[in-house]
């Protein structure tokens, strides 16, 4: 058995969600899991719109199972209608992965830290007067304009 992290996303707009969420916590139950820790987010905007929907019931379940019942769990959820996206992380696999119901992945203070030091792409124009080697007027021989006597 493993632990798994599972978010799935409803359809926020379904006759019954309580009933939805208890048929997919059953299934995962009914195969010998044993869900440790439910986190119910409830309705959030979603990024962009999945099947013509702008919002989405979020649930995030922390699950000690097989993979053969997250397979059916995953097979069950992609035949029901309601069920907009779902999300199985294996956690034993990610290293320094902090489980929770709480936080969402991006807000997880041990993730990569932000890049502020980045390098400039390409390389900064330069002026032919502004090299130091060419700073000097050029010699009197040089110059074609003739003066006036």
């Amino acid at each position: 058995m493993r632990k798994y992290e599972i978010m799935y996303i409803l359809n926020p707009e379904s006759n019954d969600l309580k009933a939805l969420q208890n048929k997919l916590h059953a299934i995962l139950e009914n195969n010998g899991a044993k869900i440790e820790e439910i986190g119910d987010w409830g309705v959030m905007d979603l990024a962009y719109p999945i099947k013509k929907r702008k919002k989405g019931h979020y649930t995030v379940l922390i699950v000690n199972t097989t993979a053969q019942n997250v397979d059916e769990f995953v097979r069950i959820s992609h035949i029901e209608p309601d069920v907009l996206r779902i999300l199985v992380i294996n956690t034993e696999k990610e290293k320094g992965y902090l489980q929770s119901t709480k936080y969402a992945k991006t807000e997880v203070k041990n993730d990569k830290a932000e890049r502020n030091d980045r390098k400039p792409g390409g390389k900064k124009f330069e002026k032919k007067w502004d090299r130091p080697d060419n700073n000097q007027q050029p010699a009197e021989s040089e110059n074609p304009v003739k003066k006036d006597q």
